[in-house]
């Protein structure tokens, strides 16, 4: 699992989610599934979640719920949120 950095864009090599510089002033980040503003660590937590979150069994993952505490949100929230994205994605 890799995640691609540039100073304006994050994306996975596992999921089709990622992240985008929306400002110049912190916090600038935002994902396309967690509708925040989030600092640039939090948008690479929200990246690292996603890509745990795919795996088999993730809420048991340990880092998981440290990836979804730095974001503010729960791993159930998390998960919620990514279940709709793929809802929304195959409807439209």
């Amino acid at each position: 699992m890799t995640i691609y950095e540039s100073s304006r864009s994050m994306t996975s090599s596992v999921t089709p989610e990622w992240a985008w510089r929306a400002d110049r002033d912190e916090p600038a980040w935002q994902l396309s599934w967690l509708p925040k503003q989030l600092t640039r660590e939090q948008a690479l937590a929200g990246m690292q979640l996603q890509e745990i979150l795919s795996r088999p069994d993730p809420a048991s993952d340990p880092d998981a719920h440290a990836q979804a505490g730095a974001l503010g949100i729960t791993v159930q929230q998390a998960l919620s949120l990514l279940h709709q994205r793929i809802l929304d994605r195959r409807h439209s």
